[in-house]
Order: structure tokens, then C-alpha cells, then sequence
């Protein structure tokens, strides 16, 4: 069955009686519209049609709810020749082509996601019609899978919005909005998304919409900047600029980004599209490529399972136990994502109104940003309600705990939750240092207790480690992974063992971090070393958005049940009674002003550890130390079965540590150096540093060594 539905082309043409031809694009049995090689002839099929029956007019629309075109569907490619991935970007040119040459004026109408191959066809049509929904955005994603645009895409989005714009979104792969879409001149009007589609037929009817003439600009403005920009001198000195604008220190890990821009570089089309072919087999194969291929592959993977897990739940009210700095995340996200009604509960008014308003500012810059309406912001922030007592949520049937880190309290919140909601109302304890089982062994109906670990800040990380214990129903984790998803949170099933998967690997490597600040190296030296190989921000940098404070507290309990190796270095001591708490007190590895940025290392943190700087380590040794600690503990994970699969450890470490995507995540790195290599390089280490370097024996055992 599902072969049959691999082979119905995902485009379908009806001409009506005015001659307007109206394609409409559907990709069956999945949740959105990922092309796959054979769009090609399904495409010449459609042009076809258009051109037999004499059409008038085109309207390229999507029937799937808010998604246009996701993308290219790059894994099935993986087992391609260079030869067969050479004709498919000459056919996929060819084809877009076809449509921008068709003698009838073509609209694409917009309503949600365009990105890519998407994107690339939209690019090919005449006229761009975009629904005015937050939810519709524009995107080239190819860089972060290590390759370009292979349709045409590298030369038609230059000549639309401007070689520095294009520029741009080819090598950042960033979304953007439709406000932001339309000022670029990406698209061309603004509709509604209920009558988008009207409008665009109505365009064609009345013949308001006539074939765009690219070899005439349409301005003097425009026609002044393409000659400029014609000139391949000043071309390549422009680009060269933007190359250094653009450039961050994970660059070279990312060849399609060099690749990119000397693809811009050749300012004639038939030339460009010819290197843009190259340029994607090249990168095609390069392990960059692969690994980012594979990870998106995995992540996508993750998600529709989780998805097809979670079918069938609903959640009508939720209730949120505590309003500090998490807890009013999640009301957040739980109005603003999910839609959901939320009460937040707790003791002190003040931090109540501290929550709703956060929540209020949040909102507030998605306003300003064009991606909420006013209207939509006043709705939002109308189902977030809050108060000392549970009166009135009676129908709540999901709560989230969010009180300070106490088991006490946090099994007092348990008791006092099910004597007020119902027997099937869902309690989720947001927690990092105390085992779910603990906390519902208070519970009259342990099934309905489930873990909910979020990651700070709570409103950006895309992560969320749910934590069900032995007694937890299906339906719990369901509703559980169902509310997740709403949140727009990719969740993460993981066992109920201390610090579950993401703190305890990130945890030694972050401990190795400030063992080497005692050792004698310097704080940005340190972070910098860590940037090198590849993380956004450096392991220090990372703790002052943490707090060490909530490291520290945490920690006696990860000693406690997963031993030395967790031992806190004996200089953390002095920070802590030096209240270095990070950016939420200003003062920790970094020093930062008054609207919480980083400005620079705070230099006296060596007399408060009373360390004397040595820097006697490379860059390469300190970033092996900390890598080395985090490699050590994934593979405690393995052998502990924190986890179940290595490819959702991948995505995890990714998302959830901001392990480089380009390495693959955590255990693809793992594969790449080999288990005899770490557990040499882990010896040596535990010569001379100590047994926290000792390799576990899940480890020594893939090394061929227990």
C-alpha cells in the first residue's frame, strides 16, 4: 500500500472552464509535503497538461494545511552515483525552467512552510502570493545539510531580492517571515489565507497578472544595480565582504558556505546554474554532507514517531505548580505554542504578575516582529491565568510541577493535586536532580506521574527529556509526548536514572571545563578552545547561563548515585561563597551589564579560585579533556540504558548540549574516532589527571579490551 502511494505523483492539475490551471500539491501518507526524485516527471506531467489544454493561467497551491512545499527529501539520495546526482540537478534546473518559460503567467500561492526545493519552485513561477499567517515562512535550509540549492535556486533568489539578501539566507539557512518576505520583495502581496487563493484566481481572471520579463528590469534602480553587480571585479569584492560579515568560527566545518559564495561569484545565469550542479555533487559527498543528512534524517525520524506515539491524545486545561523563571516559561509556551488555557498556581502574587508579565514581553517582541498579530497577542495572553489557590480548573487535565528543586515539597504538590483534580488528571514534574519513582511513591495513582525535564532557557531550547518511572501508564507518556510536541518541543523518552541523558553528559563536561580554569588556563581561552571544535558557546559561558549555583545544588545527588567521577573540582567552593551565580546576578566567568549581555571575562575569578596562570595546555588538549569526559558518560548511558537508541542520542546531543551538528552528535563522533582510540586516549588521561578519566566498560567491551 505504501509502495502505491510512493508512486501517485504528488501533483495534481485541474483546468477549469475559464482555462486558469489550478495544481495542487499533496504528498500522500505524509504529514507534510516532502518531494521526492520522481517530482521531476511529475512536474514535466504537469507542464504537459498545462500546455495541451491551452491554459491561460497557473495557480501552484498546496492542500496540505499549512505547509507549501517542506522540502527535498535528501537520505533517498545517499545511494546515488556522482553521474545520477548530476542529471537529476540538470533535470531539476530543466524543469524549472519549463515553468518559468511558459508562455502563461504563473502564480504561487503560499500558505505555510516554502522552504527549499519548495522555495526553488516558487522562485520559478511569475507571481507570489503568501498568506499573511505567522505560521507561513520562507527558508533555503540546504547549507545545514551541507549542501546548496540544486534547482536554480543559487541564481534566481540573487536576481529577485539582491545578491547581499540572498546571500544571506543561502548561507544562514535562517527562516524568515512573510513580512519580512514581502520587504525583501520575495513575495509579491500579502493575503489573508482564507481568500489567498481567490485573489490569485481573480489576478489571472481579470488578466492582472502578466509574465515577468527578467531580461528587462522592471526599475532603473534595478537595472542600475544589475549592471553593477555584473561586473565580476566588483562582484567578487562584494561577495568577499559579505564572506567576512558573515564569517563565525565554525566556518570551515561548513563547506558549503565558501562553495556558496563563489557559486555567487559568476554573475551570468546559464554559467551559475552550471557551477551550482558541480558544486552540488561535490558537497553531496563530502562527510560533512552525510553526517548532516543523517542527522536531519534522525531528527525527522524522531519526531514523526513520537507523533504517531502521541495520536489520539488531548489535553483541554493545564495547570502549572510554581511562577518562577521556568514555571513562567512554560505558561509561555503552553498559551503561546500550544494554545492551551493555563492557571498558574503559587503562594506569592508578585511572582505571578513576574510571569504573566514575561509572558507579555515574549508575545510582545513576536508582535513587533511580524510573526503575532495584536489581536492574536490579546487572545494568548487571555488564557494564561494565575492565583494563590486551584479553584475554577477543575477540568484541568494536565499539571506541571515547577517548585523549586525539594522532594518534599515536590511529593506535597503530588498529594495535594490529586486530592483536588480528577483520577485521570496528568501530573508532570519538571526536575533534574530527584527520581520520578521517588517523587510518586507519595502518589495514590503512580500511573498518572511522569517526568518532564525542560532545559534553561526554557523558551529556546527545543529539547525535553520526558521521564516516565516503572509504574507510568502508556496513556501518561502518550499525553505527556502529545503536550510536548504542542509545545513545540521535540521530546526525548528517557530512563529514570539520575540527571537522565542530557545533564549527565553535559555535567563532567562542563566539571573538566572549570578543572582546567584551576589548572592554570584562562576562562575565553578555555571557551574559545570549545568554540574551535565546533559548540556555539564555550562550556564557561554556558555555566553563567546555567547558574553554577544550580549545578552545585544539583550535583550531590549525581556523586551520590553515579559516583566520583561527578565530584565537584574543590575551587567551585570559592566561587560559590563569592555568589558567582552567572547572568542572573551579573557576576560569574563573565562579567555582564545591566541588560544581562557578556562583556568580557571577569579577571578576578584567578584570585577568588586562587589559581596562578600557567597556560601551559594547547587549545586542542583542553578541548580533548572536556570531549573526552562527555564521550566517556554517553557511553555510561549506553550501558546504563539511559537510552535506547544512538540516533536519538545524536539529535538529543545536538539540541539538547549544542554538541556541533557537524559532527553528527555525540555517538556518530563516537564511530568516527573508534572505541580503541577513546579508551587510549581515556587511559592516558586518567594517568595523569585521575579515575574520573577511567573508560566504562560498556566502552572497553566495543574496543575489544574488557
Amino acid at each position: 500500500m505504501q509502495q502505491e502511494s510512493q508512486n501517485i505523483s504528488p501533483f495534481s492539475v485541474e483546468i477549469d472552464h475559464n482555462q486558469i490551471a489550478i495544481v495542487s500539491i499533496h504528498v500522500l501518507d505524509e504529514q507534510d509535503n516532502w518531494l521526492s526524485e520522481s517530482f521531476i516527471s511529475d512536474l514535466r506531467d504537469v507542464i504537459g497538461e498545462i500546455i495541451y489544454q491551452r491554459a491561460k493561467g497557473v495557480i501552484f497551491r498546496s492542500t496540505k494545511p499549512k505547509c507549501f512545499i517542506q522540502g527535498y527529501n535528501l537520505s533517498k539520495l545517499q545511494d546515488k552515483t556522482e553521474a545520477q546526482l548530476l542529471a537529476l540537478t540538470q533535470d531539476a534546473q530543466a524543469v524549472m525552467r519549463e515553468i518559468n518559460t511558459l508562455k502563461m503567467p504563473v502564480i504561487a500561492v503560499i500558505d505555510g512552510a516554502c522552504f527549499g526545493l519548495g522555495l526553488e519552485l516558487a522562485l520559478a513561477c511569475d507571481y507570489r502570493i503568501a498568506s499573511e499567517e505567522h505560521y507561513t515562512q520562507f527558508a533555503m535550509p540546504q547549507v545545514r545539510s551541507g549542501i546548496l540549492p540544486f534547482a536554480g535556486g543559487t541564481q534566481r533568489l540573487p536576481r529577485l531580492i539582491g545578491l547581499a539578501n540572498a546571500a544571506s539566507l543561502l548561507i544562514s539557512g535562517n527562516k524568515i517571515n512573510v513580512e519580512r518576505a514581502l520587504q525583501l520583495g520575495l513575495v509579491d502581496r500579502l493575503i489573508p489565507s482564507s481568500n489567498a487563493f481567490e485573489i490569485a484566481y481573480q489576478l489571472l481572471l481579470n488578466d492582472e497578472v502578466a509574465k515577468v520579463d527578467y531580461k528587462n528590469s522592471l526599475t532603473r534602480i534595478r537595472k542600475w544595480k544589475k549592471n553593477l553587480l555584473g561586473n565580476p571585479v566588483f562582484r567578487e569584492y562584494y561577495l568577499n565582504f559579505v564572506e567576512n560579515r558573515l564569517w563565525n568560527r565554525s566556518f570551515d566545518n561548513y563547506p558549503a558556505m565558501p562553495k556558496i559564495l563563489s557559486v555567487l561569484k559568476e554573475p551570468h545565469f546559464k554559467a551559475g546554474l552550471a557551477l551550482e550542479q558541480q558544486a552540488f555533487v561535490e558537497l553531496f559527498f563530502t562527510e560533512q554532507s552525510q553526517v548532516l543528512v543523517n542527522l536531519k534524517k534522525s531528527e525527522q525520524s524522531m519526531r514523526y514517531r513520537y507523533q504517531a506515539t502521541a495520536s489520539g491524545s488531548h489535553i483541554k486545561q493545564v495547570s502549572i505548580l510554581g511562577s518562577g523563571y521556568m514555571g513562567a516559561g512554560i505558561a509561555y509556551l503552553t498559551a503561546n505554542n500550544a494554545k492551551l488555557p493555563v492557571r498558574i498556581k503559587d503562594i506569592h502574587p508578585t511572582e505571578i504578575q513576574r510571569a504573566l508579565q514575561n509572558s507579555y514581553e515574549l508575545m510582545k517582541k513576536e508582535v513587533d516582529r511580524k510573526i503575532l498579530s495584536h489581536g492574536e497577542m490579546i487572545q494568548r495572553m487571555n488564557l494564561i491565568t494565575g492565583g494563590d489557590r486551584l479553584i475554577a480548573v477543575k477540568d484541568t487535565d494536565f499539571i506541571v510541577e515547577a517548585v523549586y528543586e525539594n522532594l518534599s515539597l515536590k511529593q506535597q504538590m503530588v498529594e495535594e493535586s490529586e486530592g483536588y483534580y480528577s483520577e485521570d488528571t496528568i501530573f508532570a514534574s519538571n526536575t533534574s536532580t530527584f527520581s520520578i519513582s521517588e517523587i510518586a511513591s507519595v502518589a495514590k495513582r503512580p500511573e498518572n506521574i511522569v517526568g518532564f525535564h525542560y532545559f534553561s532557557p526554557v523558551t529556546k531550547r527545543k529539547m525535553i527529556e520526558i521521564v516516565p518511572h516503572a509504574q507510568t501508564s502508556e496513556k501518561t507518556i502518550s499525553k505527556a509526548i502529545y503536550f510536548a510536541l504542542k509545545q513545540g518541543k521535540l521530546p526525548i523518552v528517557v530512563a529514570d536514572q539520575e540527571g537522565f541523558f542530557i545533564n549527565r553528559i553535559l555535567t563532567p563536561f562542563l566539571l573538566e571545563a572549570i578543572q582546567c580554569l584551576i589548572d592554570g588556563e584562562g576562562i575565553e581561552f578555555i571557551d574559545q578552545s570549545l568554540e574551535e571544535f565546533g559548540f556555539r558557546t564555550g562550556p564557561l559561558a554556558m555555566i553563567d547561563d546555567m547558574g553554577l549555583d544550580v549545578i552545585v545544588k544539583s550535583n550531590a545527588a549525581m556523586v551520590n548515585k553515579l559516583g566520583k567521577r561527578f565530584s565537584l573540582p574543590e575551587g567551585i567552593q570559592l566561587l560559590i561563597m563569592n555568589e558567582r551565580k552567572g547572568r542572573k546576578n551579573k557576576r560569574g566567568f563573565y562579567l555582564y551589564d545591566t541588560k544581562g549581555n557578556r562583556t568580557q571575562e571577569d579577571k578576578s575569578i584567578y584570585q577568588v579560585m586562587e589559581t596562578i596562570m600557567r597556560n601551559n595546555m594547547e587549545s586542542q588538549d583542553i578541548a580533548r579533556r572536556c570531549i573526552l569526559r562527555m564521550i566517556n558518560e554517553a557511553c555510561w548511558c549506553l550501558q546504563d540504558n539511559v537510552i535506547t537508541s544512538k540516533e536519538e542520542g545524536n539529535v538529543a546531543s545536538v539540541l539538547g548540549v549544542d554538541f556541533p551538528d557537524f559532527r553528527g552528535g555525540i555517538y556518530a563522533y563516537i564511530e568516527e574516532i573508534g572505541a580503541k582510540e577513546i579508551v587510549k586516549q581515556l587511559r592516558r588521561h586518567a594517568a595523569l589527571y585521575g579515575d574520573r578519566f577511567h573508560p566504562c566498560d560498556w566502552l572497553l567491551q566495543q574496543a575489544g579490551l574488557n
